[in-house]
């Protein structure tokens, strides 16, 4: 490809991209409510309204394109549902102002921890809202109630829903049916099944739970280029980004990456939120977390100052199960929650003090049907330790909190990039600890060896194919040793590593290009993307895609094997890194 001609390919992948997540056109939009049916349980198509879900059974209901749907309550599966013995035992009551003409009875507050049940079903990628209409009985029309105390919904992709600030109070009302639509946070959903269970809260009085008429979900297009991503205001709880990071991953156009960074560091996650507003307020609370409910008898105690605990270094597409107290003597008889993580790469990593740390684990791949790279073998970052050159404060803590979060993550080796320039290495890791051993591997690329790194050429007498041979071996063992690669700011020599290794493993170009603009996010680092800035990262696309080879991963592996690389040793890298991959 001609050097004036890289730009206009890298801009054709944006484009290309865009016009994929916009193909959902909103023919359906609109704020008048429409009544969902249950989907059938062959096809998923949408049947006609029926008799409702029997005992024991839990409906599916599913929204088509984008739209605003109503859930009749008296739909849902309620065979655990324990009603207030003002309805006489009645679980769904018949009323000529209600929606349907029937609503679900309020629960009883002697029976905390009863619920109710229903799934719902989006077919694309939404920006959704949920609401709940609730209206109190004649004998508590008065009373004015903190909705967020009363029912939690779980949403066992996302954890629980929550009132946005300020509009959790449920009114006085004029009779039992006067019925206020209650909105919760928004999320942004992929297309796909959400379970909800509808719980009634432990510890109320009588008059605190109202009944419920019906849910309505409204969905609108989140991939949409009329949704401005940096106008969004709140994390999903199941996602670790913080709020910058969560916009930019939102954004469909990457050339608008400075848009979200600013130049400070913000390459530190917020955390998965485990919210556990149930528990008695205290000053302090300890929570456990674990990936399944047997392991919390043996999980660490954490501690919090707020009824929620940002849990770091959390696994994407993972369920994990936790529980909070107000002593840690509490915790054995605590509820348990469980929260599915996003399974939207990249996984940004918490290592305290070291800025820009993320798995490249995560991300699609193209060498195996619906393919994922797997998590926990590779990671990447800047500098462990201060170093001349750049502005960089990245460094691991004193206080041994970095050297805990290593060992956390089971990081076994520590390969450094950078040059006696840079920092003068004494051979050992700032890593390694008698508690944690890291290994040191010496991997130095020159400093300005730019025009000669993506060919592994010589530069100041450094063979730079030599050390991209010595990073690939080790790679091969990454199974059992996993490894962290840096350099000053992990951006230019971890990023070419990092780019060899991610099209080795079928990584796409858009997501790579997105992976490599994340560096945005360290401290003093401006990345550049565009040739005519003197990026480097289109003339990688360009001459990889230059190389023999049908599909670009192709490409790259007889590119890499130029160095000197084995073949074998790059078909076992990718049985390493993807489930299911059986070495040619």
């Amino acid at each position: 490809m001609k050097k004036q001609n890289i730009l206009i390919s890298l801009l054709a992948i944006f484009a290309l991209v865009g016009c994929t997540n916009n193909s959902n056109n909103n023919d359906n939009k609109g704020d008048q409510a429409s009544s969902a049916v249950p989907s059938s349980q062959e096809g998923g198509q949408s049947s006609q309204p029926g008799p409702g879900p029997q005992p024991g059974e839990t409906p599916t209901f599913k929204v088509n394109g984008f739209e605003t749907a109503r859930f009749e309550a008296e739909k849902f599966n309620t065979k655990n549902w324990e009603a207030d013995p003002s309805y006489d035992g009645e679980v769904i009551i018949e009323d000529e102002n209600a929606s349907g003409k029937k609503y679900l009875a309020a629960g009883d507050p002697n029976y905390g921890g009863s619920y109710c049940e229903f799934n719902f079903e989006i077919t694309a990628y939404s920006h959704v809202v949920i609401s709940a209409a609730y209206a109190q009985i004649d004998e508590f029309k008065s009373k004015t109630l903190d909705m967020s105390k009363v029912y939690t919904y779980e949403i066992e992709n996302i954890s629980s829903l929550r009132f946005e600030s300020g509009k959790n109070t449920l009114s006085t009302r004029s009779s039992a049916t006067t019925w206020q639509l209650m909105p919760y946070a928004q999320e942004d959903l992929y297309a796909g099944l959400y379970k909800v269970k509808l719980i009634i809260n432990e510890n109320l009085q009588d008059g605190d739970c109202p009944s419920i008429d019906y849910i309505e979900i409204k969905t609108t297009n989140a991939s949409s280029p009329d949704v401005n991503p940096s106008t969004i205001t709140t994390v999903p709880d199941n996602d670790m980004r913080n709020l910058k990071q969560y916009q930019f991953l939102q954004e469909t156009d990457l050339l608008k990456y400075k848009t979200y960074a600013n130049g400070s560091d913000l390459s530190a996650p917020e955390g998965v939120k485990l919210r556990f507003d149930d528990v008695e307020t205290a000053s302090k609370y300890y929570v456990q977390v674990a990936e399944s409910e047997a392991e919390l008898a043996t999980a660490p105690v954490r501690e919090a100052t707020e009824k929620v605990y940002k849990f770091q270094n959390a696994y994407l597409g993972t369920k994990y199960y936790y529980r909070a107290a107000t002593s840690e003597e509490g915790l054995a008889s605590a509820t348990v929650k469980n929260i599915t993580t996003t399974d939207q790469a990249p996984r940004v990593v918490y290592v305290p003090d070291v800025l820009n740390f993320r798995d490249i684990g995560g991300w699609s791949t193209s060498l195996v049907p619906n393919g994922k790279i797997k998590q926990g073998l590779y990671f990447r970052c800047a500098q462990l330790d201060a170093g001349r050159g750049g502005s960089t404060t990245s460094k691991l803590d004193t206080a041994g909190k970095g050297k805990a979060a290593l060992k956390e993550l089971g990081i076994k080796v520590d390969i450094d990039m950078r040059d006696s320039y840079n920092h003068p290495s004494n051979g050992i890791s700032a890593a390694n600890s008698t508690d944690w051993p890291v290994s040191f591997i010496a991997a130095a690329v020159p400093s300005s060896s730019e025009p000669v790194r993506w060919e592994g050429g010589t530069y100041n007498g450094t063979n730079i194919a030599n050390v991209y041979k010595v990073i690939f071996n080790a790679l091969a063992h990454c199974d059992t040793d996993p490894v962290m690669l840096h350099c000053t700011y992990g951006a230019d020599r971890t990023g070419i590593a990092t780019f060899f290794l991610e099209a080795l493993l079928g990584m796409n170009e858009y997501d790579m290009t997105r992976d490599y603009l994340w560096t945005q996010f360290t401290q003093g680092r401006t990345v550049k993307i565009l040739e005519s800035e003197g990026a480097e990262f289109p003339q990688w696309i360009s001459k990889t895609n230059g190389c023999e080879g049908e599909t670009f991963a192709d490409k790259m592996e007889n590119h890499l094997e130029s160095f000197g690389i084995e073949h074998s040793t790059l078909e076992h890298i990718r049985e390493i890194f993807i489930d299911g991959y059986v070495a040619k």
